[in-house]
Formats: C-alpha cells, structure tokens, sequence
C-alpha cells in the first residue's frame, strides 16, 4: 500500500510495496464521529496540541496522551472527536483498537498486533504465531508511516505498551478507567464531568431545545440527578427525545428517587448500569470490596481512614485502597479538610451501583459487621473530640454502647484540632445515622446521635445536623419501643431547645424525658439528667425557686459517687441561683465546689466557666479587682481552648467592670469584638447581653442619647426571647434615658414596673431597686 511521506523523514514512506504488505488505501478505522458532541473545549485543546507534536524535530518517540476517567464521562467520544480534527496531520492512517479491559477476556496482545497488521494490509497468511515476531513485524510495518492510533478501554500499562509505535512519526491516544501514571513519555488527562451548561446544552441537542425550554428548572434538576455524568445526561435525553408526551418534570420525578434512578437511565441499546458495571469488573477483587464498603451508607464525602475499620485492615492500607480507586476514577479526591486530611466522595450514580453490589455480594451480617466498626471508630474517635474540644462539648456525649480505637498515631493526627475534626465529619455522622436508623440498629443510631450533640457544641449554634440525627435516631427507638433511648433523645432535645434559646421548650422536653425515665424505672442519672435540665431551663427564665428545688433534686438524684462533671454542672446552676437571689455566701460556696470537681476532672472549660460566675459574685458586692482577676483568669483558658463563646460573654463581663471603674476606652473595645461575636454565631441572648452593655456604657459616658438605640434593640432582643427578668434590668436602664428626655412620667413607670418584677422573681434587684447587681 502507499503512504504519504512521514514528516521529517525526507522520504516516501510508501515508496513502493513491502514485502508481504498488499496495495491499497490507507486504513480509517475510528469510529463516526458525535453529531451531537458538546464543549470539551480545553480537553480538545490538549489532545490536538499534543498530537501536533508528532514527527517534532529532534523527537525519538511518539506522542502518547492518555484520557482516563470513569465510566460514562465520554473518554471514547473525546478521543474520536480529536482523531477526526486531526485527520490531517496523518495521512497513512488512524488505526483504532478496542482492547477490552472490562471484558472476563480482554483483548490480548497477539491479538491486537495481528488485528493492527491486518489493518496496515499485512497478509493474514503470512503472521507469525508469537508475541515477540508480531511485534518486531508491526513495528517494521508502522515505524515510518503516520498514523494515529486510537488504544480504547486499556487495562494497563502492559496492556499498551506492545502496541506502542517505535518512532516518532505516529501518535498514540489511549483511553482508560485507570491513570495509567507508569507509561513511559505519556501525557495525562483526567476527563471529568463536564461543567452544568456543557452538561445542560447536551441534554437540549439529543432531547430537542424546546422539550427542555418548556420546562429549564426541571431540564437543570435531570442534568444534577444524572450527576453531569454524559452517558447518563444522553440516556436521559434520549428518554425525552423517545416521548414525546412526557415533560421534563415527569422525568425529573422518576430520577429523584435514588433506589430506582439506574432503572430509569436506560434507553435503547444505551444502559448507564451496563457501563458502570463494566467499569466495576475491571476492578480486583479487594478494590471491588473496598468500594462496596465505601458506597455502603451513602456518605457525602469521606477521610481514608474511614476503610480501615470498614475493611478490618490498618490505617496505612486503608489510604492505599483509597488512592487506588482514585486512581481508577472510581472516587474523587475533592480537596483537604481543616484538619489537613484529604477528603473523598463517590460519584452519585456510581455510588448507588456499587451498593446495589453490596447488597447483592454480601450477607447482611457482613454489611452490618462493617458499618458497627465504623460507628464505633466514630464514637472513640468523638468522644476524644468532644474532650478535647472548645465549647464543653464532652459534656453533651452520653456514654456509648461501645467505642473502637483506630490507632493512637491516627487518632492524634485526627484530632489535632477537635472542632475541625467535629466539622469535617458532621455530615458523614449525620449519614451514618440515618443509615442506622433505617436499618434496624437503634442503638448506634442513639449514641451517634450523642456524638452530633457534641459536634454541634464544639462548632457553635451550628444546631441543623443536631436536630435531623435526633428525628432520624429518635424515630428509630420508638420502632424498637427503646424507651430509655427515647428518654436519652428527649433528654439531647431539651438541651438543644435551650442552645437554641428556647426555654420553655426546653423545659417540656426534659420533663417529658423525666417521665419515660420514671416510668420504666430507668437509670437514676437519666432522671438526675432531665431534673437539672429542667431546672437549668427554668434558671435562664428566672424562675429562681422552682429552678432551685429542681437543681436540688438533681444532685440528691445524682449522688455523691456520680460523674464527678455532671454534679459540678448542677452546682454551678445552684451557685447562679443563689447569686441571681443576692446570697453571696451561699453562691461562692455552691460554685467552689463545683470549680473543685470541674478541676478534679481536668474540665478546662467547666473551669473557666465557673471561674467567671465567681467573679459576678465579686462584681455584685462591689469586689470589682478581685473579680477583674478572675475574669482575666477565665478569659486565659478560654482563650487556650478556642472556646469563642466563653471569651465573648468573659469579655462582656470584663467590660462592666472597667466601665464601673471608668476604663471606658477599654471597654468599647471589648463589646465592640463582642458584638461581632455574637452576631456571627447568630447567638440571640449574646447580642442582646452586649447591646445592653453598649447602652450601660453610653450611660457610664454621660452620654444616654446614644444609649437609646442599643438599649432598644436589646429590649427587643428579650422580649423575643420571653426573659423577663433581663427586660426589667433594659427597662430600667432606658428610665434614665427617658428621665433625660425630660420624659419623668414615663421613667418613673417604668422603674416601677422593673421593681415589681424584680419582687415577683425574687432576684436582688428587688432589694437593690435595680442597683449594680452585676447579673450579667
């Protein structure tokens, strides 16, 4: 056969016919070309410049470029594409193989190289029968002519490396679910899936542009349930395409559902499943295995450390079998979390056929065998967290079924920083929740619950995943008729009523807890629990006697020989009592005994907090240098912890004193950090506190015009949250406010009004008629 000249060579490569070669034209075996083919516009670009290198000056071996991704996101249809622009640049020929990796018998390398001799007119009588002579043969055949050759679905990089040309006047693309990172002098493209309007304007051009015009919403939802994902975005389009009388919504309403969405991506002799599992076979058996376990909970994202204790192997394997399907485009790495962990996830599509082989390739005792060891990796993994980590967090993990440790070298790597950790992980546990849930384990769905409790205390007001795992486990224990669980989840809903301000809510789901722990004579540090919860709730509502009764109750239930921490959180709630009430003694006493235990169990933050309660005792007798040191104290460990939340109200605190001392410059800094705090984390009891502080400053100032609009809003600021008690102290505030206005009437009513409701609380107030107090 005669070929045009190679580039470069000086010569006719086809000068003639070789011996046992036939005459004829050259070979054009790439398949047709997409009508339809969409963007890919700097993937082109990348795949013509580098075959445009082919017969450089000074080049000795072919330009390879190897296109991987997973199935589906059209590897074939970019390499064909490229070998048709780029018709030109070789004019002996463009050779394309499909090599077969997925198959149970993937195309061997004999055969390939007599099907690629075949191609160039080599005499199929005239083959020899080894590996070694086709090779020397197809070099001979290929080494001075340009051709580009097309090695589609690559198992490998021996899989390749026999077709290679021998020199540099032909080029090779190679497709492959693999990176194929060990092929020598090859370039590498890790095809994704394409961008939204790329993935959009494929739908309108294989469903019609006025389908999907009709309804752009639910065009725009089929391209994000099909995941951007090609094959699937055409089968989809197809579907439209195929009937007419359907909407886009019609579709969009069948894919929605995740458990039927493989199903629906079917059309024709197109089969998203068929192709994914393609790519599934193509794995090894431990790789398969891995990614079952992985797609198993339906994660959103994941750490590589997660495998190890869902595959029962160590830390180091664990990231190894991760990289590999990273490496078979299998998962995807999506970036670093906070605590310096690369962070995984599974493609939508390929993540719920993977589980389906799961379900189908293993028992359920394996699956569930899988999934408890992980639960428990998150548990001691949390707890640790918890303990370590800013905002009292350990305090809002109930102990667990069981715990499993991962490994004190990854585990301190882990939880380096605890509230990062908490951040990285709380969807992943709010998953795994809703998983448990589902399927019948009641209890890690309760004590992963617990953990999310803990993750929300340590990043702050961040309350959505604490209220779904409490629905999803709480749901759970009520199937099972697990009536202390359903206590315990009552008793992790009150207090996140009260983290939410809510106190009267709070209140109710803590007695309802109380009553299922009575009634089932459960554990008596479970109604200890509930009691100084409701009585913590009615302390914020300044319900002072009905607050201490149940506080006393609380530590009466609790004993002396209970966790040392939750007798020291009742003590301190009776200390607060007792200082509201203006019994000093009996605060100070209540509260250094709970600053005992809180030291006793190397609670830092229990410390801190008591540390600054002591220091309002101080501040409400006058004591302000001996309540300035305390504070000071307090706002150090705060600090050293990253606890936001306890130097923002230790700073407010700090503040009052410095402006009853006259350091007003000092304290506007302060509430102006403090105010900025407290907005951010969306803290409404904390805003309010500081805004009526700026007015108590502006006071101090001389200036009570100014100090109207910040007196205002923490006035609103209470009566949404239904505080009496810090209403009447606003009010009282405003009187002078309005006594300067020349507003006498109104100043002495209001002051009237805050005494009556200082007497009706029984706070100090009523003694004091709204005197220094310090409260806050």
């Amino acid at each position: 056969g005669t070929a045009a000249p190679a580039a470069g060579t000086g010569a006719g490569a086809g000068a003639g016919v070789r011996a046992g070669v036939r005459a004829g034209p050259a070979p054009s075996h790439v398949p047709p070309d997409i009508a339809d083919f969409v963007g890919r516009t700097e993937q082109i670009g990348w795949a013509t410049a580098l075959l445009k290198g082919v017969g450089d000056a000074g080049r000795t071996a072919p330009p390879i470029g190897v296109i991987s991704g997973r199935s589906g996101t059209g590897k074939t249809a970019l390499a064909v594409h490229v070998g048709h622009r780029t018709a030109g640049l070789f004019p002996d020929g463009r050779l394309f193989v499909d090599l077969r990796a997925a198959d149970t018998a993937p195309l061997q390398p004999a055969d390939a190289l007599a099907r690629l001799l075949r191609a160039m007119g080599a005499d199929p009588e005239m083959l020899p029968g080894s590996v070694e002579e086709l090779t020397g043969l197809y070099r001979t055949h290929i080494g001075h002519r340009r051709i580009l050759l097309i090695l589609d679905n690559a198992a490998g990089e021996a899989h390749v490396r026999p077709l290679l040309p021998p020199g540099p006047g032909s080029a090779v693309l190679v497709t492959s679910r693999r990176r194929l990172v060990a092929l020598e002098g090859a370039a590498h493209l890790d095809l994704a899936v394409p961008g939204g309007e790329e993935a959009l304007e494929l739908l309108r051009r294989v469903a019609g542009g006025d389908r999907t015009g009709a309804e752009p919403e639910r065009a725009a939802e089929i391209v994000s349930l099909c995941g951007r994902l090609p094959l699937a975005v055409r089968i989809a389009g197809a579907r439209l395409a195929a009937r007419p009388h359907w909407a886009p919504g019609q579709l969009a309403r069948r894919l929605r559902d995740e458990r039927r969405r493989l199903n629906e991506l079917r059309a024709g002799d197109l089969e998203l499943r068929t192709s994914l599992e393609l790519g599934y076979t193509d794995l090894d058996l431990q790789e398969r295995r891995a990614l079952r376990r992985l797609a198993l909970l339906d994660l959103p994202d994941f750490a590589g450390w997660i495998a190890a204790p869902l595959l029962d192997i160590d830390g180091e394997e664990a990231e190894e079998a991760v990289e590999r399907l990273v490496d078979c485009h299998f998962v995807d790495v999506i970036g670093v979390d906070d605590t310096g962990r690369s962070r995984y996830r599974i493609h939508d599509l390929a993540r719920e056929h993977a589980r389906e082989r799961c379900l189908v390739e293993e028992s359920a005792e394996q699956r569930e065998a899988a999934v408890l060891r992980l639960v428990a990796c998150w548990l001691g993994l949390a707890r640790k967290a918890a303990a370590r980590g800013p905002g009292g967090a350990a305090r809002y993990f109930p102990e667990p079924a069981a715990v499993r440790a991962l490994g004190a070298q990854i585990e301190e790597a882990l939880l380096e920083r605890p509230a990062a950790w908490f951040a990285a992980e709380q969807s992943c546990l709010l998953a795994a929740v809703e998983y448990c849930a589902d399927h019948g384990m009641e209890r890690p769905a309760r004590d992963l619950a617990g953990a999310l409790m803990a993750s929300s205390a340590a990043l702050y007001n961040q309350f959505d995943a604490w209220s779904r795992s409490h629905a999803a486990a709480m749901a759970a224990v009520r199937r099972g008729e697990d009536g202390e669980g359903e206590a315990w989840l009552l008793t992790g809903l009150g207090q996140l009523r009260y983290e939410q301000d809510e106190f009267e809510e709070s209140y109710a789901r803590f007695g309802d807890a109380l009553r299922l722990f009575e009634e089932r004579g459960g554990p008596s540090q479970g109604a200890a629990t509930a009691l100084a919860g409701m009585g913590t709730a009615r302390r914020e509502q300044a319900r002072y006697a009905e607050a201490l009764e149940l506080l006393g109750a609380a530590l009466e239930r609790f004993g002396p020989d209970a966790d040392r921490g939750a007798r020291a959180r009742v003590l301190y709630g009776i200390g607060y009592v007792h200082r509201e009430q203006g019994r000093g003694a009996q605060a100070r006493e209540a509260l250094e005994r709970a600053l005992e235990l809180y030291r006793a169990e190397t609670d830092r933050h229990g410390e801190a907090l008591t540390l600054r309660s002591l220091a309002l005792c101080h501040r409400a007798e006058g004591a302000r240098a001996q309540a300035g040191l305390l504070l000071h104290e307090a706002l150090r460990i705060f600090g050293g912890l990253g606890d936001t939340f306890g130097v923002m109200y230790t700073e407010q605190s700090l503040a009052k004193v410095e402006l009853r001392e006259g350091r007003l410059e000092e304290a506007a800094d302060r509430l102006r950090r403090c105010l900025a705090v407290a907005r951010e984390r969306q803290d409404r009891f904390g805003e309010a506190l500081v805004l009526r502080t700026l007015g108590e400053w502006h006071l101090a100032a001389g200036d009570p015009g100014r100090a109207r609009e910040p007196l205002e809003r923490a006035l609103a600021g209470w009566e949404a949250l239904r505080l009496p008690l810090w209403r009447a102290r606003t009010v009282w505030d405003l009187a002078e406010v309005w006594a300067a206005d020349g507003d006498g009437g109104r100043a002495r009513a209001a002051r009237s009004e805050a005494v009556a409701v200082f007497a009706e609380l029984g706070c100090r107030e009523a003694r004091e008629r709204g005197g220094d107090g310090g409260g806050g």
